[in-house]
């Protein structure tokens, strides 16, 4: 059975959220370790340990315009 399935693309904001989330890592993995977080225009606008509430949220303040959600691992480096 062939199912045709396009690979999503990635937007431009998806791709700037990801840069600065590479970027600011390690202060993340302070901040929210073990959390969710959603990511508008390069900020974080919502974090918690459920992510449909984080991206619900998340969804509402980005009104329309590209989030990312990104997992944020604790790390054996931080206290």
């Amino acid at each position: 059975m062939r199912m045709d399935s396009e690979e999503p693309v990635e937007s431009e904001g998806d791709k700037k959220n990801d840069e600065w989330m590479k970027q600011n890592y390690i202060d993340l993995i302070a901040e929210y370790p073990n959390r969710w977080i959603g990511v508008v225009d390069q900020k974080v606008v919502a974090s918690g340990n459920m992510k449909f509430l984080v991206e619900s949220k998340t969804r509402k303040l980005a009104n329309e315009r590209p989030y990312s959600m990104y997992f944020i691992e604790p790390s054996d480096i931080m206290p």
